[in-house]
């Protein structure tokens, strides 16, 4: 009896070992793809992050398809572009999204990857019902040329400039709230969780991602992307309006030691920018002309650079004709002010009143003149 009971411990024992390779089998997956216009030849790559390691495949397309096969050991955000080889060009015309992840992923099209529909998988089921209510939107922000690409001709042209920036960025924020509506209704997918990933990057949003994030499914908050939103509301929370601004010691250009305490008894709004950061430098208009309408009227911004290239940091200021104190400790996203006031993503600020107190943060554009209208015409 004993050996018999023994020949059935083994024999469990194997199939609980079969049944560990069978599943490990199954994290394969197989990408198809086709699409009514895609040439013979047509290149096409397959991008995606694994344990901090880029990875980049490429196929040929024949008789208007293409497949790529692979495995992952669990699910994996990846994009699919034509004939842009996402390492070598600066702007991406055309691409699709997908997860990796077991069995068979098809995307079928009836352009080249424009419009495609993917299926086939759980997760890449849920994406597209992401993407068809994002459609209308998505097809509104092609039809509008982004002033990078302007002519030099339309460049010059302010009104239209400006025009298609805030076009655009009507856009962008009706895409990143249907995103996050669509996150509070799936709390138990992996599309939810990138979707917090990428969006609370953006400081205007964090307590809307906090919210979304206290419902998430747990599996997805032990994850390594869970815990990067985790971190960044935490970031986020560390300086809010109502508590008192953390004073703090820093060079100007000069090598003048300024002190925000210094400024007691005005209305200073603290930015924290960068020379490289396009969004940043895209706001300074806006920002000269808060300081010309109220530098009188106790108030001064005190901008915080976090580069680290000096000569970059100086060039960008005479270029920009900022007019405010500037200081910087050259120490990037390590400074020891970029960490104490949580800072997770640039542009950033934090508007403080005469008795060193925040009242407001993250304000740009409209929003921002506003709060100064406000404040001022009270006064």
């Amino acid at each position: 009896m004993d050996m018999i009971q023994h020949r059935y411990k083994v024999l469990i024992f194997c199939l609980a070992l079969l049944s560990s390779v069978i599943v490990y089998g199954q994290t394969t997956f197989t990408i198809i793809g086709t699409g009514d216009k895609i040439r013979n030849g047509d290149t096409l790559y397959l991008s995606y992050k694994e344990k901090d390691k880029y990875i980049l495949e490429r196929t040929a397309a024949i008789d208007k398809k293409f497949t790529f096969s692979g495995s992952v050991k669990e699910p994996l955000k990846a994009q699919i572009y034509r004939n842009e080889n996402p390492e070598k060009v600066n702007i991406i015309t055309e691409s699709v999204d997908i997860y990796l992840e077991p069995g068979v992923i098809k995307i079928n099209s009836p352009d080249t990857l424009t419009g495609a529909v993917i299926s086939g998988t759980g997760l890449n089921d849920t994406l597209q019902l992401l993407q068809s209510q994002l459609t209308s939107l998505i097809k509104k922000r092609r039809g509008i040329k982004d002033p990078d690409s302007f002519t030099e001709e339309e460049k010059r042209d302010t009104a239209l400039v400006n025009h298609n920036k805030r076009e655009l960025e009507d856009i962008f924020y009706n895409i990143v709230d249907t995103e996050l509506a669509f996150a509070k209704k799936h709390p138990d997918s992996y599309v939810s969780l990138d979707i917090l990933a990428n969006r609370s990057r953006i400081n205007t949003y964090i307590d809307k991602v906090a919210s979304i994030y206290d419902h998430l499914a747990e599996n997805l908050k032990q994850t390594a992307q869970g815990n990067i939103i985790n971190n960044r509301i935490k970031k986020k929370h560390q300086v809010v309006a109502g508590m008192k601004a953390i004073d703090f010691s820093m060079k100007d250009t000069n090598g003048k030691i300024i002190n925000l305490s210094s400024f007691n008894g005005k209305y200073v709004l603290l930015d924290f920018w960068a020379s490289w950061c396009g969004p940043c430098r895209e706001e300074h208009p806006n920002l000269i002309n808060i300081y010309q309408n109220y530098k009188h009227k106790d108030f001064t911004i005190l901008s915080v650079s976090i580069d680290t290239d000096e000569e970059k940091w100086i060039k960008a200021i005479a270029k920009d004709k900022l007019l405010w104190p500037q200081v910087s400790d050259l120490n990037g996203d390590k400074g020891e002010v970029y960490l104490k006031y949580g800072i997770t993503s640039i542009p950033a600020n934090f508007l403080i009143d005469p008795n060193g107190i925040v009242i407001a943060k993250d304000l740009k554009g409209d929003a921002l003149k506003d709060k100064f209208s406000k404040i001022f015409t009270i006064q």
